[in-house]
């Protein structure tokens, strides 16, 4: 028998966009969201992680060898998802519970929504990073403020999301509490931390 709750659920789901079903059923399998996660931060962390390689070899002295290794694009592609993924990792050990207090539904949930908006947001971003290349001194704003912009913007439409099809009205000051403030300093703090590099640099 079909509980008067789930009847609402299905109804809703049923109301919601193609799109939003895609999350709300969880129809890309987990494996491939992983994959697809963790190579859009790689994307979108490729080019800074590439200077930053390059300043770390300049400054240091170490065999050719060394040098070729962690000057390879591969290496910096890769490594260019770690800061990314911490930033992710820290925002997500205080935000996912607080939303919980609020209503939401299980952290594996919210996992899986907001690991493809925040992925979603770095490959946008990664996209915009490759003018970069033609015109070397957007960097220095593009990533800070330009990331920032368009984290901000994936961020708020995963919590725009999560209020209209996860949580109740009493939980969304939660929702946006949570993610106004945590991802707001803390990503802005990663944010500062870099352009002081890239300054110094």
């Amino acid at each position: 028998m079909v509980t008067t709750g789930a009847k609402m659920e299905n109804a809703e789901r049923n109301r919601a966009s193609f799109p939003s079903r895609i999350l709300l059923e969880k129809r890309i399998p987990l494996p491939l969201q992983y994959v697809l996660f963790g190579l859009f931060l790689c994307f979108g962390g490729w080019y800074a992680m590439r200077g930053a390689l390059a300043q770390a070899v300049l400054f240091t002295d170490m065999p050719d060898i060394i040098r070729n290794i962690i000057c390879n694009e591969v290496v910096a592609f890769l490594m260019g998802g770690i800061m990314p993924f911490l930033v992710y990792f820290i925002i997500t050990r205080f935000t996912y519970r607080m939303m919980l207090a609020g209503g939401a539904r299980s952290i594996a949930d919210q996992a899986y929504v907001f690991r493809t908006f925040y992925g979603l947001g770095y490959l946008v971003y990664g996209a915009f990073s490759m003018l970069y290349f033609a015109v070397p001194m957007l960097e220095l704003y593009g990533e800070v403020i330009v990331r920032f912009i368009i984290m901000t913007a994936a961020v708020s439409l995963y919590v725009v999301f999560e209020c209209r099809h996860n949580l109740p009205k009493s939980g969304r000051a939660v929702a946006l509490y949570s993610y106004g403030i945590m991802f707001s300093v803390i990503y802005l703090i990663y944010c500062i931390a870099e352009l002081l590099v890239l300054i110094g640099g």
